[in-house]
């Protein structure tokens, strides 16, 4: 059954380059009747777009390398392998999204997709969301450093046979989108390779 919720005020409580937004609200109980007033503090995320790329021919993934300061103090190196992704800006469709993002941290166009699922990353402070493709790529096309200067992006490209890319699975392929896109991919490697050959 759908509980139901209020929310009492919202404020801002921080704009810079993540915006946190404080709430008071209450939601129902499960025991039934109303919890207690509560705050919440909750960054207000854009909605993402990532795609894990994939070379079907080469049996290879395209990921891509940058340092993260989420990571600084949780693991010796704060340069995770990652999926290409980025935000989508006012009247983008997450498919642009994907086919911008692919050419712009890894040279790549984008030749195919596969819509793997929406979710979110950290829902107990977080709004944003994440859609997950996988995306068909010629592998031999994709290498060098990338990003937008402006927003302070330096990013490696880092081509992998899949294998290799799945052996790295929580350990330098740590967040998310790619943990969740190389577990999909290794379920339907075989599927994709029949009709991304063609």
């Amino acid at each position: 059954m759908k509980k139901c919720f209020q929310i009492l005020s919202m404020e801002d409580a921080y704009t810079g380059f993540l915006k946190l937004k404080r709430y008071r609200l209450q939601h129902e109980c499960f025991a039934g009747g109303w919890c207690p007033e509560i705050q919440r503090e909750r960054v207000e995320g854009k909605h993402a777009v990532s795609v894990l790329l994939y070379d079907p021919r080469a049996d290879a993934v395209v990921l891509i390398e940058q340092f993260r300061i989420g990571a600084v103090g949780h693991t010796d190196d704060p340069w995770l392998l990652e999926t290409v992704g980025g935000y989508c800006e006012e009247g983008e469709s997450t498919e642009m999204v994907a086919h911008r993002e692919t050419l712009e941290e890894t040279g790549c166009k984008l030749l195919d997709m596969e819509f793997i699922g929406r979710f979110f990353t950290t829902p107990g402070w977080c709004g944003e969301q994440i859609s997950l493709y996988c995306g068909r790529v010629d592998s031999s096309k994709a290498d060098g450093i990338h990003g937008l200067d402006e927003e302070g992006e330096d990013i490696r490209v880092d081509v992998m046979p899949f294998e290799e890319a799945f052996g790295q699975l929580f350990l330098r392929a740590n967040s998310t989108s790619i943990v969740v896109g190389l577990q999909w991919l290794g379920q339907h490697r075989e599927d994709l390779q029949q009709r991304w050959r063609k």
